[in-house]
C-alpha cells in the first residue's frame, strides 16, 4: 500500500504543491540556536553548573565550615543555602526536578561522612558511630530544609518570569 492510499483525501497536498516535510518540520520551521535555556534564571550559566552546584556545595560547605570552626556549623548551613538556590537558577525547567531532588540524599550523605571522619574524639565502635549518624542527621535536617525553601522560591521566581514573558503553559 503507497503512502499516497494511506492520507485520507482531506489530507492529501494539491496535485502539483510541493511537500514541504513532515508535519513536525513544519510547526518547528526556525533552527533552534544553542541550547534551549528554558525558564532559567541565569541564562548564561554553563550546562554543568547544577551538578555541581548542587552535589559540590554541601562538600564545599563541609570542608571550610571545618576550617571555620565546624563542620555542621552557621558556615555549612550558609553556604549549602546559597549553593542550592545557585543550582536551582541556573538549572532549566526540566532540570529542576532533580536538581531538587537530589539535594537532600547529597547533605545527609556529606554530613554524615563528614561526623564520622572528622568527629573529634572518633567513634570507636559501632553503637558509637550510630550515635554520629544520628547527630549528623539533627544537624543537617534544618539545612536540608532552609535550602529546600530556597530552592522553591527559586523556581517560583523563575515560573513567574516566564510567566510575565509570555511562555508557560497556559491551560488546555
Amino acid at each position: 500500500m503507497s503512502s499516497s492510499a494511506r492520507t485520507s483525501p482531506s489530507r492529501r497536498p494539491a496535485p502539483g504543491a510541493r511537500h514541504s516535510g513532515s508535519a513536525v518540520a513544519r510547526r518547528h520551521s526556525a533552527p533552534r540556536q544553542g541550547p534551549d535555556t528554558g525558564d532559567r534564571l541565569l541564562s548564561g550559566a554553563p550546562g554543568w553548573l547544577p551538578a555541581a552546584a548542587v552535589l559540590g556545595g554541601p562538600i564545599l560547605a563541609a570542608v571550610v565550615g571545618e576550617f571555620a570552626g565546624g563542620y555542621h556549623g552557621p558556615v555549612f548551613a550558609v553556604l549549602t543555602v546559597v549553593m542550592a538556590g545557585l543550582a536551582t537558577a541556573s538549572a532549566t525547567s526540566n532540570g529542576r526536578w532533580w536538581v531538587i531532588s537530589v539535594l537532600p540524599p547529597a547533605a545527609w550523605l556529606v554530613a554524615a561522612v563528614a561526623e564520622l571522619a572528622w568527629h573529634n574524639p572518633h567513634y570507636s565502635t559501632t553503637r558509637k558511630k550510630e550515635l554520629g549518624l544520628v547527630y549528623a542527621t539533627t544537624h543537617v535536617f534544618p539545612v536540608i530544609l532552609a535550602a529546600l525553601l530556597a530552592m522553591g522560591l527559586v523556581t517560583v521566581a523563575a515560573v513567574l518570569r516566564d510567566r510575565q514573558r509570555g511562555g508557560g503553559r497556559r491551560g488546555v
